[in-house]
């Protein structure tokens, strides 16, 4: 009889039908985790990206799935599974209305021309008599201590003590910020999480085990600000969150918030970046077209590539003024790949202008 069961539990390894694997030690015997695993599997079988399988409280965002992993914004979710091979790895009862899985993917190679293996987890919690999907944020960190100012909400992680001055400095910094960038203080106070460890933070994005994001980053369309950051103060993410979600360009959003926010937690202001950024001009390791390719020493998180866009909104903030820059920010046509196209129909100068100009302002910065 146990030969028997293990062979069934095999049989469910192997034979696991439509998009997603088991693992073996994922009990699909049991009425509850068949129902559970059909859902998950039923979810990547979808050619759309939609919300009709998350919580309804997501019912009307855009915003809905927190992962930060770029496959999840770029692909369907049969897309995934088609350049993935997915395997429910763990399959865990929390009570009758909620559960959560773990979810491996492994890319493929021939696909993907990558090869790296993410470990995700979500939850599944039922409303209604009917399961949804839904991110780690709201389950996982009732531990972290909370305390709200009028325009942020902490919750800090218990390795943390509250620093209830600088949360309060932290807030008045928004206004400051909101004043500087001519924006309206936001409809409701920015949420921050500052984590102790980079496992606390990738968890607030589903994220287990894979790419994650080592310091922080913002939920724009929420206002959700992540770090790994025992400071109240993080202008850089507030610069984020204060302006919302925009077009998907690199030069723009981490421009802005480079310019207006420094980097480096703080640690790195706007001038030290431009003075840095100088210096690699001066040594010849660097030179606009590598820039702009993002082709630094390590892409997107080097404070060189943020400098660099900082400068660039700077150019267009000094020449045409803070309306043209939000014309260019909030315009979803614009891209990484893009910017200096639509750059140039906005200006009226071609690529060799533009070039000119933002060298010019880097100069000038330092001077």
């Amino acid at each position: 009889m146990k030969k028997l069961f293990l062979l069934a539990l095999l049989f469910t390894f192997y034979h696991a039908h439509g998009q997603l694997k088991l693992a073996f030690q994922v009990d699909t015997t049991l009425q509850k985790n068949k129902s559970l695993y059909e859902f998950v599997n039923n979810y990547f079988s979808q050619n759309t990206i939609s919300n009709a399988f998350w919580h309804p409280k997501y019912k009307n965002k855009t915003y809905y799935n927190y992962a930060t992993d770029w496959i999840w914004r770029r692909f369907t979710p049969k897309q995934i599974s088609d350049k993935f091979n997915l395997e429910m790895v763990e399959l865990q009862d929390i009570n009758d209305t909620l559960s959560y899985f773990n979810l491996s993917a492994q890319s493929k190679p021939s696909i993907v021309n990558d090869s790296y293996t993410n470990l995700y987890k979500y939850y599944l919690v039922k409303v209604k008599g009917k399961w949804y999907l839904d991110n780690c944020k709201d389950y996982d960190f009732k531990n972290f201590s909370r305390y709200s100012t009028k325009n942020i909400h902490f919750f800090v992680s218990p390795a943390y003590q509250l620093n209830v001055k600088g949360m309060h400095k932290a807030s008045t910094e928004i206004d400051s910020l909101c004043r500087m960038l001519e924006k309206p203080a936001p409809k409701k106070p920015v949420e921050y999480y500052m984590c102790a460890e980079e496992d606390e933070l990738n968890n607030l994005a589903n994220v287990i085990n894979g790419r994650g994001n080592p310091t922080g980053y913002t939920n724009s369309e929420d206002g959700v600000v992540a770090a790994v950051n025992e400071n109240p103060s993080y202008k850089h993410e507030f610069v984020h969150a204060i302006l919302g979600s925009g077009a998907d360009c690199f030069f723009l959003q981490e421009g802005m918030a480079m310019l207006y926010g420094g980097g480096n937690k703080g640690q790195t202001s706007y001038q030290q970046g431009i003075a840095n950024l100088r210096d690699c001009y001066n040594s010849g390791s660097c030179n606009f077209d590598n820039l702009y390719a993002l082709k630094t020493d390590t892409k997107f998180s080097n404070i060189l590539s943020y400098s660099f866009a900082a400068a660039c909104c700077k150019y267009i903030i000094d020449d045409y003024g803070l309306d043209c820059l939000y014309e260019l920010y909030y315009d979803k046509s614009v891209t990484t790949q893009n910017f200096l196209e639509k750059l140039g129909q906005k200006t009226g100068k071609n690529r060799e202008e533009l070039k000119t100009s933002i060298e010019k302002q880097i100069t000038a910065a330092i001077n």
